[in-house]
């Protein structure tokens, strides 16, 4: 029979252990704190935040030199333009965090023989109060390819740094450029017009968030479609530039584009992109009308946009969370019928819900039965949108299946969707919607059979 640990002693042992383990934990933190560069000369002494200015001069190509504006980043040479602040940082963090591999000879017989007379690119970057730029110069690999030799005029000294560091230094002018063409974030807008080959139409955001046509007529808008196309227009970039100065819009086709989109935004600034003729193969000419500059663009915004309005169309009935629901009323035929949620904690102190019918009459209902009722009503999908509808009774909306109007949680306005029949068909109308839709028809039985047995 073995002998058990008294009480104490299991404690001592676990803490022992917990010691132990705390123990381990710091010495392999130290040794990944330190690691086998941490001791190895920076190049440079350096502070990112100081930096004002960077420099790069290959031995063939143009000069490039980029500077700091408040927070921004701007091209100097070989144009003036707005830089990518991203790519002018990461350079920056690379020379701040830069370290010497080996040093080679202190008092080089030859910069030549390291390929330093005539170096392959030389980094210039200039700190706030300081006269003069710091330097570094990066001439020919090492004999075994993981290494660059590199030096820091005037200084003589010859060492060697990885080579695998070089590549980002190794920028033609176009890099460093800020290629955004728009600007803009998509939470910035509030207003979309599009107008193309494949129509004229506008949305707007509510004070929800929630997307809406306002022309040609007033009718809902997909939430994540939408989303995507303003994603698409928010990381919109160049490929290249066309023409700095543009004047001549037509050789572009932009002196009438083929396709506009114009961004409403927050601070009631706008933003307007003009799409012209093609610049080759899944390539457009592009601006924005404010700037003389005209880019080329990949094809995918206007893949998006020959999509035209149906794409971007709330192709549900309702875009509905049961979670989301407070309460409900039900009305056929002239009777009303009114639900609402409440809340309670079971035995283990979470929090429930539970549903009921409060009108005409007071009951409690089977919970799995409301959520999967508002279930069904959020997952009918549209089958056809009828933009100039005839009158209701065409549709059996004169007198609906049922009218449901549902009450969401504080701040949230309400909705109200009716739904009629006529001979094999469903078709629906929501609030504020002018438009009427054929639903899916089996999808729209199994909603109509739910709402009747609550």
């Amino acid at each position: 029979m073995k002998a058990k640990l008294p009480e104490f002693g299991r404690t001592y042992l676990a803490l022992a252990l917990a010691a132990g383990f705390v123990a381990y934990l710091y010495l392999v933190e130290s040794k990944r704190e330190s690691g086998p560069d941490k001791d190895k000369e920076k190049v440079f002494a350096l502070d990112k935040t100081k930096v004002r200015e960077l420099t790069l001069q290959p031995a063939e190509g143009e000069k490039i030199r980029v500077f700091k504006e408040g927070d921004a980043w701007r091209m100097a040479e070989p144009q003036a333009a707005p830089a990518d602040g991203g790519e002018c940082d990461s350079l920056v963090s690379a020379l701040e965090t830069l370290r010497i591999d080996e040093v080679v000879t202190e008092s080089p017989a030859s910069l030549a023989d390291f390929g330093l007379d005539k170096p392959k690119v030389t980094i210039g970057v200039l700190a706030e109060g300081a006269k003069e730029p710091l330097k570094l110069s990066l001439g020919d690999k090492l004999p075994d390819g993981g290494g660059v030799y590199a030096t820091l005029p005037p200084a003589p000294r010859v060492f060697a740094i990885p080579a695998y560091v070089v590549s980002t230094f190794e920028k033609k002018p176009f890099d460093l450029r800020d290629r955004s063409l728009l600007h803009v974030k998509r939470d910035q807008v509030k207003t979309l017009e599009v107008k193309g080959p494949d129509g004229a139409y506008a949305l707007a955001r509510d004070e929800r968030g929630e997307w809406g046509f306002t022309r040609p007529l007033a009718t809902r808008a997909g939430r994540w479609t939408v989303d995507g196309l303003l994603g698409t227009l928010e990381n919109l970039r160049m490929e290249s530039v066309a023409e700095e100065e543009a004047k001549d819009l037509k050789r572009f086709g932009l002196d009438a584009p083929a396709r506009t989109v114009i961004l409403g935004l927050a601070d009631g600034s706008a933003r307007r992109l003009e799409i012209g003729g093609p610049a080759g193969e899944k390539k457009y000419n592009a601006r924005e009308a404010s700037s003389s500059l005209v880019a080329v663009i990949p094809a995918a915004i206007v893949e998006d946009l020959a999509k035209g309005m149906k794409e971007y169309r709330a192709k549900r009935l309702l875009e509905v969370a049961a979670y989301d629901v407070e309460g409900f009323e039900v009305e056929e035929g002239g009777a009303k019928r009114a639900f609402a949620k409440t809340k309670d904690k079971d035995k283990e102190g979470l929090e429930t819900s539970k549903w009921k019918r409060t009108s005409p009459d007071a009951k409690d209902l089977e919970t799995s039965k409301v959520e999967d009722a508002l279930f069904k009503l959020g997952g009918i999908e549209v089958q056809d949108f009828v933009d100039e509808p005839k009158e209701a009774a065409a549709y059996g909306l004169d007198a609906p299946v049922f009218k449901l109007s549902l009450r969401f949680s504080p701040g949230k306005p309400g909705q109200t969707v009716e739904v009629g029949r006529k001979g094999d068909a469903v078709y629906a109308r929501r609030t504020s919607d002018a438009a009427v839709l054929k639903l899916e028809a089996a999808k729209a039985e199994e909603l109509i059979k739910a709402v009747k047995e609550l």
